[in-house]
């Protein structure tokens, strides 16, 4: 998804390379237990907006936050919105999650989680989302950051 294809102007084009090399130990990583790493947008022929979602253990292992509830092989976690320069962030995230719901049975566990903030309606990981595609609150991180959860399949129902 994002080792060719990170969205435009982000990280800077000096670093493409290294990132490259990064993310790829990663996917190969997440791979193994998944089929697919989350879901990405195009626009005339560009990468305008991605969303990551990985096992809760890789996530984690990589310096992201995630719950502590449940146990980690039941939960995949919301990485990271990546959204091109000049495109309006609300509306992408919107639309990446929007999409995501379409790719829920292409996942092996049925738990997805989500790290959202309130009072940061653009920033990385938004409460707001969250909330409005039906996820419910798990845990408080600190006062305003917070884990969300949602079942999108049935255990064991799974593709």
């Amino acid at each position: 998804m994002c080792i060719e294809n990170y969205p435009y102007g982000n990280p800077p084009e000096r670093f493409h390379q290294y990132c490259i090399k990064m993310k790829e130990k990663v996917f190969a990583e997440v791979f193994t237990k998944e089929d697919i790493a989350g879901i990405f947008a195009r626009w005339q022929g560009e990468v305008i907006g991605l969303l990551e979602v990985f096992p809760r253990e890789i996530i984690r292992q990589n310096g992201y936050l995630a719950g502590s509830q449940g146990k980690d092989k039941d939960y995949l976690t919301v990485g990271c919105f990546e959204v091109g320069f000049g495109v309006p962030r609300k509306e992408m995230i919107d639309e990446l999650m929007f999409h995501l719901e379409a790719s829920y049975p292409q996942f092996h566990r049925h738990l997805l989680e989500g790290v959202g903030m309130f009072e940061w309606n653009i920033g990385f990981t938004p409460y707001w989302v969250y909330d409005k595609y039906g996820f419910h609150r798990t845990e408080t991180i600190i006062e305003a950051i917070v884990v969300m959860e949602k079942m999108i399949h049935e255990r064991g129902s799974e593709m």
